[in-house]
């Protein structure tokens, strides 16, 4: 006999698919309602739900050990409302449960993320046999895991799969539910500093937006050294990308060495290394990173099997990146190796916006004039995951009128990217059009103060045109913004030299 052991609340949304996807597999549903006011209750009584009410005291596990304490199975299944158990996992949950043993299984709960595109694989214990001995521990992301080691269950792995759509939201979305759990955690680690609540603090604050404090956190983590391996992996590669945004690259490499020493499965971290390596003009050992986290995201790809951290990429996002790294490498085999299997990726269902972006790569590689009316349509096809790529291939094109108005194109669709402003006034620098050159550059300095290049380039065109005064007014506003990175005041002390200032 199987429980389905819930605690909801105000999920009419979502609890119709959940309990559908369990109808005919489990034998009974608990489910623990801590204060609707919607039509949830409604739902669960056409399931035939056992429904139970529990006064919410900021404390997920109390209320999921009540729902434990009122499972009457051999086995207990617990789910959340935006859950959905996959069809083609129930045959093995079944035979799983066919014969009551003292063991848990690690499910694949795989998250569906179209909004940021940010899909995940994670493990987790979600199916284990029932015992009063068991019970949840943490107010905010419970956990079940230490309980049964401590009482002597097997922990096994299973190819059940999961789905949670609860995270395909857009950001103001994330960041509520974000929000929701940061004063619950703050509270439990005031209670117990331990190095669990530390990472899922740093894990809240890094949604939230606020760097400082996630590292501050992650670096608490990080102290424990029983802390476990995939979530020290997670929080050197959030240290090692703001390194990588700062551009230390040294402590970049570092944090992200250190990453994948902890768990070298992570597609993310393989691929964060491999753009590290790049800017510090290591090319093999970026081929190296970027052929392995290929290989490891198409093996997660298709067998499912991960930890409890792993951020994955579709094959598509991740050959663009591929070809991006490839081009920065200046490395033609790989870029081959890679753009043959973005050609074959989508061949069953060939989209028109596919063609168009085929096209663009066309064009750039192999620097070919734009033909009349296509700017606006590579314009519209140029998003998040291809941007990268498509600015490092416009680097190497040597069509410059093409060039200029994809830049400006891409400069009103993207106001607020300052690498596409970086590039535009350069170009324009470059065929002696300062005056525009310099709206741009200046747009880039306000919009991101914390990048010294955009400084330079300004500085550059302002030498062009003898502004003097605008050079040195630029100069000490640099030398006051990056005043504890040496590498940057040495370049500006260099050209205050040459100018005699």
């Amino acid at each position: 006999m199987i429980s389905l052991s819930m605690i909801v609340k105000n999920e009419e949304k979502h609890l119709r698919g959940c309990l559908e996807s369990v109808k005919g597999v489990v034998d009974e549903i608990i489910l623990v309602d801590t204060g609707s006011t919607d039509g949830t209750i409604k739902i669960a009584e056409e399931f035939g739900a056992k429904i139970f009410h529990f006064n919410w005291i900021n404390d997920f596990a109390a209320a999921r050990n009540f729902s434990l304490s009122n499972c009457k199975g051999d086995w207990i299944l617990y789910l959340d409302a935006d859950e959905r158990l996959s069809e083609k996992s129930i045959a093995e949950l079944k035979r799983l449960t066919a014969i009551k043993k003292k063991a848990a299984y690690y499910c694949q709960v795989r998250s569906i993320d179209d909004k940021n595109d940010r899909p995940s694989l994670m493990s987790y214990v979600r199916l284990f046999v029932s015992d009063n001995k068991i019970n949840f521990e943490g107010a905010v992301h419970e956990q079940i895991e230490n309980s049964l080691r401590q009482n002597k269950f097997e922990i096994k792995n299973s190819n059940i799969e999961i789905l949670h759509i609860g995270y395909n939201l857009d950001k103001d979305g994330l960041q509520s539910k974000a929000k929701r759990n940061l004063e619950i955690l703050l509270k439990e680690f005031e209670k117990k500093k331990n190095s669990y609540y530390a990472f899922q603090l740093g894990q809240t604050y890094g949604i939230l937006n606020d760097k400082i404090s996630a590292i501050k956190y992650f670096k608490i983590a990080l102290e424990d050294s029983l802390l476990s391996h995939e979530y020290k992996s997670t929080a050197y590669r959030y240290i090692a990308i703001d390194h990588a945004e700062k551009q230390e690259w040294n402590d970049a490499l570092e944090n992200i060495t250190n990453s994948i020493r902890n768990d070298d499965q992570q597609p993310l971290a393989l691929l964060t290394a491999a753009k590290i390596f790049v800017k510090l003009k290591n090319f093999a050992n970026a081929e190296e990173m970027c052929m392995k986290a290929f290989e490891v995201n198409s093996k997660l790809l298709k067998n499912g099997i991960a930890s409890s951290q792993t951020i994955f990429l579709n094959q598509k996002d991740f050959l663009i990146n591929a070809l991006g790294i490839a081009i920065q490498s200046e490395n033609t085999k790989m870029f081959n190796y890679f753009y043959e299997r973005l050609k074959l990726s989508d061949l069953k269902q060939r989209s028109e916006d596919l063609e168009i972006e085929l096209r663009l790569y066309d064009v750039l590689l192999n620097k070919k004039s734009i033909e009349q009316n296509e700017s606006d349509l590579f314009i519209q096809i140029i998003n998040q995951n291809n941007l990268d790529l498509i600015l490092a291939m416009l680097d190497k094109y040597e069509v410059v009128n093409n060039k200029i108005i994809l830049l400006e194109k891409l400069s009103e669709k993207l106001p607020d990217n300052s690498i596409i402003l970086n590039k535009l006034g350069l170009v324009l620098a470059s065929i002696k059009e300062f005056t525009k050159a310099e709206i741009y550059l200046e747009q880039s300095v306000k919009i991101n103060p914390n990048d010294p290049s955009a400084f330079f380039y300004l500085i550059s065109v302002y030498l062009q045109e003898n502004k003097i005064n605008s050079i040195i007014s630029l100069i000490e506003a640099a030398e006051s913004k990056f005043s504890n990175m040496n590498f940057v005041l040495d370049k500006l002390k260099l050209i205050k030299q040459k100018l005699n200032l």
